[in-house]
C-alpha cells in the first residue's frame, strides 16, 4: 500500500493548507514544498465520477483508488446532472467503461455541448475503456456530438476477425464496421518520457475492450502497448493481437482549450494495479491547473446523532449481508444477461455490495455520521428495494425463468444505492467530527 500512503499523505498536507509542488524527476513526479524550474502548484482537486447509463461497474474502482490516496471530496454525476451545471463544481471528471453508445445517448447534444466548455474552460478529463472511446471523432449517431479529438483506433476492421476464445467478449459492430477485441486481461505497457508518466519503465494494466490508439500530431503518447503477459487470454490468433496492439499508443494526452484529455485504453485505474493507479493520481496534480475558483470541500453535512448513526450503519448491514447472500448463490449458476452491448455475470452484483460492505467497519470505528434525515431514509430505501430485487432474481434463476429485465432493473438499484452509501461515507470521512469535549 506504499504507493497509495504517498498520496494520501499528500493530499493530507494539502488539506491543512500546505503549499506544494510537483516537477519532473527522474523518478516520474515529485511533489515537495519547494518551487523549481518547471514545477506546477499543486490543487486538492474535487474529482467527478461519471455514475449514469451506460456506465458499468468499474467506475467503482476509481473510487477505491481515490479512497485508499486521501482524495475524498468526490462527487457522482449522472447524465442529469452533466447536462445542467454538476461539471461547474469539479475539477476533473473521471469517466470508465461500459457501453459508449449508451453514455453518449443518455448525455445528448446538450451533456456533449457541456462537457466541452468544461475541458475547454480547463477541466481535465480522464477517460478510460469506454470513456475514452466517447471523446474520439465519430460519424456515428450520438457518438457525433463528441469529437473533441481525432484519435484513431487500431481495433477497427471492415471484415471481422476469427474469433478464438469469449465469442460474448469479442465485438460490437460500428456502423458497416466491426470493434473488436483482440485480447483480455493483463498487458504489459511501456511508458514515454513525457510527463506526467516519465521515466520510461514498463507496467502491467488489465486490458477489457479498450482501444490502441494512433495518436493525432497535438496529441502526446504516454505510454505504448508492449507486450502480453501470462495471464494475456488471446480473443484473436496472437499475430493478429500484436499487430493490432504492441506499438500502438494505450494512454495520451490531448489538449482542448486550456484543458487536457487523458485517454486509456487499459483501466488504469483497477485497484489490482498500483504502479498504474499512481499514473493517474500524477496526472491529477500535473494538470488540474485551472480550479474551480474558491474550490474547497463541500459544505460539511449535519451529523447525526450517535444512536441514530448506530442504527443507520446496522440497517445498512442488515440489507447488504442479505443481498451478498443471495448473490453469492447466484454466482454458482451459469448465467449471463446482456444488458445493452455489454454481457453482465452474476459476480457483477457483488462488486457494488462489497463497496458498501467494506466501508462499513471504518464508520462504525469512526462513530458519528454525516447524513440529513432525507439521505438516511433515501439510503434505507435503496437498500430495501436492491436486497428485494436480488432475492426475486435469484428464485426467478432457481426456477428456470427468465431473468434479463430482473437483471437489468437490480444493476440500476445496486448503483442508486453504492452511490447513495459512498456519498454518506465520503462526507463524513472528508470531515473531522468535533470531539464533544471540545
Amino acid at each position: 500500500m506504499g504507493h497509495y500512503k504517498k498520496y494520501a499523505a499528500v493530499n493530507q498536507c494539502l488539506r491543512q493548507g500546505e503549499t506544494l509542488f510537483v516537477a519532473g524527476s527522474n523518478q516520474g513526479c515529485r511533489i515537495s514544498r519547494r518551487q523549481t524550474d518547471g514545477s506546477r502548484l499543486v490543487h486538492l482537486p474535487r474529482i467527478g465520477i461519471y455514475t449514469g447509463a451506460g456506465t458499468s461497474h468499474s467506475w467503482l474502482w476509481f473510487v477505491e483508488i481515490f479512497d485508499r490516496m486521501g482524495f475524498h471530496d468526490l462527487v457522482f454525476l449522472d447524465a442529469v446532472a452533466i447536462q445542467g451545471h454538476g461539471l461547474g463544481t469539479v475539477d476533473v471528471l473521471m469517466v470508465s467503461g461500459g457501453d459508449t453508445v449508451a453514455v453518449a445517448k443518455a448525455l445528448g447534444p446538450s451533456g456533449a455541448h457541456r462537457l466541452r466548455d468544461f475541458i475547454a474552460g480547463g477541466g481535465l478529463y480522464v477517460g478510460a475503456c469506454a470513456g475514452a472511446y466517447l471523446v474520439m471523432n465519430s460519424s456515428k449517431p450520438h457518438l457525433n456530438h463528441f469529437n473533441f479529438t481525432g484519435v484513431k483506433i487500431t481495433n477497427l476492421s471492415k471484415f471481422l476477425p476469427a474469433c478464438r476464445h469469449l465469442p460474448h467478449k469479442f465485438a460490437q459492430t460500428y456502423g458497416c464496421d466491426y470493434i473488436f477485441h483482440p485480447v483480455r486481461d493483463t498487458v504489459q505497457l511501456k511508458t514515454t518520457a513525457h510527463l506526467p508518466f516519465a521515466p520510461e519503465r514498463t507496467l502491467d494494466a488489465p486490458l477489457y475492450g479498450g482501444p490502441g490508439m494512433v495518436a493525432p500530431d497535438d496529441s502526446q503518447v504516454l505510454a505504448w502497448y508492449h507486450d502480453f503477459t501470462s495471464k494475456t487470454v488471446f480473443l484473436v490468433d496472437r499475430e493478429l493481437a500484436r499487430t493490432t496492439l504492441t506499438g500502438r499508443a494505450a494512454a495520451l494526452c490531448a489538449p482542448l482549450g486550456k484543458g487536457r484529455l487523458y485517454l486509456c485504453g487499459p483501466h488504469f485505474e483497477h485497484p489490482r494495479f498500483p504502479v498504474a493507479n499512481a499514473l493517474i493520481a500524477d496526472a491529477i496534480y500535473w494538470d488540474n491547473q485551472h480550479p474551480v475558483e474558491g474550490q474547497g470541500f463541500a459544505a460539511p453535512v449535519p451529523i447525526s446523532s450517535e444512536g441514530d448513526s448506530r442504527r443507520l450503519l446496522l440497517d445498512i448491514k442488515r440489507q447488504t449481508s442479505n443481498a451478498r447472500l443471495s448473490a453469492n448463490s447466484l454466482e454458482m449458476q451459469p448465467m449471463r444477461w446482456l444488458i445493452g452491448a455489454k454481457y453482465y455475470e452474476p459476480e457483477k452484483i457483488r462488486v457494488f455490495l462489497e463497496a458498501i460492505w467494506r466501508r462499513l467497519a471504518p464508520l462504525e470505528k469512526r462513530g458519528p455520521l454525516r447524513a440529513t434525515t432525507e439521505h438516511a431514509q433515501r439510503l434505507l430505501r435503496c437498500g430495501e428495494a436492491a436486497t428485494a430485487q436480488v432475492r426475486q432474481l435469484k428464485q426467478q434463476a432457481e426456477q428456470g425463468g427468465e431473468t434479463t429485465d430482473l437483471a437489468q432493473t437490480l444493476f440500476g438499484l445496486l448503483q442508486r444505492y453504492a452511490i447513495s452509501f459512498l456519498e454518506l461515507y465520503f462526507q463524513t470521512i472528508r470531515e473531522p467530527i468535533p470531539s464533544s469535549r471540545s
